[in-house]
């Protein structure tokens, strides 16, 4: 069977099924009519019951008049949808002012170890190192810049405030660095700050030659003197320089020991940030045998042309009992008043163990994980580092997102744009994504709310006319140089789970009178969750559906859905208009009641609207009708569906006339057609949960009970290390999508997920009713399940990871992911959002 005539027939079967839906609709409301009619007939009988058959009647069509305005209201008017116009109204960020606590930060968290400051042309410094014995091993993969799980290294944070300092660790195959670095808020334009860059030998390795390089780039010229390293001044070069962002400041490099005999070379050029890493290796010359390193070429130096400044240091071995560092020292001129002393030598270690003791003191007043049961002193490490990795992530970025309409084949740019955000995964997602940023803010906000409020003001900022916010933000050439082309257009029908008013909520629950919540963010926030509701509505009033789904796809199992953020979670198996989800009805539920909380500060009218529609939205009635399956006594999707769907390799015809022989490709076949119609989708996980994990359960509702007796079922969800994404007894339990697409959220265990879970069974043990008891027996055995096997894995690799393989409680995925998988320090504090 060709792919055209598969997909004809596909056509004209959910035609005929979508048409017969329509028919049974239509007899049944003809069918209605008349027993109403015969009903109001036979009511003539008596004056008495004729008056009150009125009076019901009458207060049926006024409640459901009430219900269709409120749902109009509620969902907004129909727009003319643009792409790159911005919103207009008052922006919640001014990049004019800059906040000098957070002016200047580790926000290249895509490199190793890389600085910039707040503005849309920064000073970016960044490290780069290589050691002889990976070089002589690998040609193309031995200098280290970006973050790349290929290199197999071991990093991360194991402290990091967002504001003051941090301290980070590195362990590569032949050497161990120690990178700390420290702000000092003095002066104007972000004040002063060090880096000190510690290297010791990994192991017995101690005679491999090791290039240490560090630079500042902008994109316009800004150097105006280099004194280098003499007779006179062996232990500093200095760097005068000049922007219109910072005006003149001084960078010294100062070595803090010479016994390991430094070669130091310095290069000034001109070089595009996203490709320097590339372009300075052919910068490197070699002089054998007096010479045999590779070191940096001497180049006259050029001030009005050259945008970039270099400095190499090479050591010939590395001292078994001594620590090689050097201090990188930025000082802004406007600090020369202040600056007692530079922040360097026995002042600067003073430093940093003063921040160290006082983000120790700050930790334990937050997370109390001192005070909790089998929370050793390795465990309250565990909980540091990965607070302090997120806490490290959080990026700048500037630039214009390419974004278009679903028909449109050229993209538009987006306007110019800053965001101030955390990042999933410093290695494999150094970008900003909407979903899993309100994931990463209910952690960020216990520690410091004034970073959440920044953060999210950024990302409302955001929103265009229609209020919608891109998916992915991928701002500048470098943040553009890590993600697929595929990836890279962002789509204006597209959708993500609304996450931020899970922060949003908190934020409510702990200050009512916070200082986020003015008119203007809650307009913002108002427009955005319009448009959810405009554009993202059901088939019938009080359902959703995700867009973004190929209803034309014959190569996949079952067609992705990645606008969820669940990916290639099970959906209906045939994408159609009559679709309804579960887990986007139960973010609208959350968000129109959050809405209207915020409206409750300022404007009843407008809270009466949100707060009436969120309580229509939790009817657990009204849920049941729309979602409940009582054929298989679980919540569920519902929409054209059947199970009986394989890949099966299948001759394709010639793409051109040159091709000689028919290639065979994986097609999804039926092979069950009897069985495809519209129905509930039978596939327990994660998305079945929803109703539970945003509380819309009545705490005395029986399928509360089924829900959590289910999720002690070994043959579903329940494993030793968390709760698996998807049922083993689901017949797309680790199935693959396409030929190339190993399974995502078919199985794997998810932290993010897990912890909702974990909240509302905390809620719903502390909530009186009938199931409060089982509620908190399974809350206890699944959190000590999740934070035991955690620690283990990061005591095993180094790594908190993007997911746990549900059969091993491996690690799997992107790593190091201190995302949403940083919310482990939460479950460990047993913080959540009451």
């Amino acid at each position: 069977m060709t792919e055209k005539l598969i997909q004809r027939r596909q056509n004209v079967k959910d035609k005929r099924l979508l048409d017969k839906q329509k028919n049974d609709h239509t007899t049944e409301t003809t069918q209605k009519r008349k027993e109403s009619r015969q009903n109001l007939s036979s009511s003539k009988t008596g004056h008495k019951n004729n008056k009150s058959s009125i009076r019901i009647f009458a207060l049926f069509i006024i409640s459901l008049t009430i219900i269709v305005v409120l749902y109009k209201l509620v969902t907004g008017n129909i727009y003319t949808e643009h792409t790159n116009i911005p919103l207009d109204l008052p922006k919640l960020t001014d990049v004019n002012q800059s906040i000098s606590e957070r002016f200047w930060g580790t926000y290249r968290s895509n490199l190793y170890f890389g600085l910039k400051h707040r503005s849309a042309q920064s000073l970016s410094a960044g490290l780069m190192w290589f050691d002889y014995s990976t070089l002589q091993k690998s040609q193309d993969r031995f200098l280290r810049h970006w973050c790349d799980q290929n290199d197999r290294l071991k990093y991360g944070w194991i402290y990091h405030d967002g504001e003051k300092f941090g301290i980070e660790n590195i362990t590569d195959t032949n050497l161990q660095m120690k990178i700390e670095w420290i702000r000092e808020n003095i002066g104007k334009h972000g004040g002063d700050w060090t880096s000190r860059i510690n290297v010791l030998p990994q192991s017995n390795n101690y005679s491999v030659p090791v290039s240490l390089f560090f630079y500042f780039h902008h994109d316009f010229p800004w150097i105006k003197q280099i004194t280098s390293i003499s007779k006179q001044s062996p232990h500093l070069l200095t760097v005068r320089g000049q922007t219109n962002e910072l005006d003149q400041f001084t960078i010294k490099i100062k070595l803090n020991t010479l016994t390991h005999k430094p070669i130091v070379r310095t290069l000034t050029d001109v070089f595009q940030l996203d490709t320097i890493h590339q372009h300075i290796l052919s910068k490197l010359t070699s002089n054998r045998p007096e010479q045999p390193y590779f070191v940096l070429a001497d180049q006259l130096f050029k001030s009005s042309e050259h945008n970039t400044f270099f400095v190499q240091i090479t050591l010939p071995k590395l001292l078994p009992d001594e620590n090689f560092s050097f201090d990188i020292i930025y000082q802004s001129d406007s600090s020369d008043n202040e600056r007692q002393q530079d922040l360097a030598d026995t002042h600067f270690s003073e430093e940093i163990l003063r921040l160290q003791k006082q983000f120790d003191q700050r930790f334990e007043t937050i997370f109390q994980l001192k005070s909790k049961q089998n929370i050793s002193a390795k465990k309250l490490h565990f909980a540091r580092s990965t607070l302090s990795n997120l806490i490290g992530g959080i990026s700048y970025f500037t630039g214009q997102s390419s974004v278009a309409q679903s028909n449109q084949k050229i993209p538009d740019k987006y306007w110019t744009t800053n965001l101030y955000t955390a990042v999933p995964s410093r290695s494999f997602f150094p970008r900003g994504f909407l979903w899993d940023e309100g994931f990463h803010n209910l952690l960020i906000a216990r520690w410091n709310e004034n970073i959440t409020i920044d953060i999210l003001s950024h990302w409302f900022d955001m929103l265009n006319d229609n209020g919608w916010i891109p998916r992915e933000i991928i701002l500048g050439d470098e943040a553009r140089a890590r993600v697929p082309s595929e990836f890279i257009v962002q789509y204006t029908n597209n959708a993500n789970p609304p996450t931020f008013f899970l922060t949003i909520d908190y934020l409510l629950k702990k200050n009512r009178t916070n200082h986020l919540f003015t008119l203007p963010f809650i307009q913002r926030l108002e427009k955005w969750y319009q448009w959810y509701n405009r554009t993202q509505s059901g088939p019938i009033p009080f359902s959703f559906r995700w867009r973004g789904r190929n209803a034309s796809s014959i190569f996949e199992l079952n067609p992705k859905t990645l606008t969820s953020g669940l990916d290639d979670y099970p959906r209906a198996s045939h994408p159609t208009d009559s679709e309804r989800h579960l887990d986007l009805r139960c973010w609208i539920t959350l968000a129109s009641s959050v809405l209207g909380k915020l409206y409750s500060l300022i404007d009843n009218k407008q809270t009466n609207k949100y707060l009436t529609y969120a309580q229509l939205l939790a009817n657990n009635e009204l849920l049941d009708r729309l979602h409940w399956s009582e054929d298989d006594e679980m919540y569920a999707d519902y929409g054209l569906h059947t199970d009986y769907v394989k890949l099966k390799n299948v001759l394709v015809p010639k793409t051109s006339p040159s091709q000689q022989y028919q290639q065979k490709q994986m097609i999804r076949q039926i092979t069950k057609e009897s069985d495809l119609q519209l129905k509930y989708v039978k596939h327990f996980g994660y998305v079945s949960l929803f109703p539970l994990m945003t509380r819309v359960l009545d705490p005395q509702s029986k399928k509360l009970e089924k829900i959590l007796d289910d999720l002690r079922n070994s043959t579903l969800l329940w494993t030793s290390y968390g709760l698996r994404s998807l049922a083993q007894s689901s017949p797309l339990y680790e199935a693959r999508n396409t030929e190339h697409d190993p399974p995502y959220w078919r199985g794997s265990i998810w932290i993010n997920m897990n912890y909702m879970v974990l909240s509302a069974l905390q809620h719903y043990a502390k909530t009186s009713g009938p199931y409060s008891d089982k509620a908190n027996e399974i809350y206890n055995q699944l959190r000590t399940n999740i934070i035991n096997n955690m620690f283990r894995i990061y005591e095993k690799t180094g790594h908190i990871w993007e997911q746990y393989d549900d059969r091993t409680g491996n690690g799997k995925g992107s790593h190091p992911f201190t995302g949403w998988s940083s919310l482990i320090v939460l479950i460990m504090s047993e913080l959540y959002d009451e």
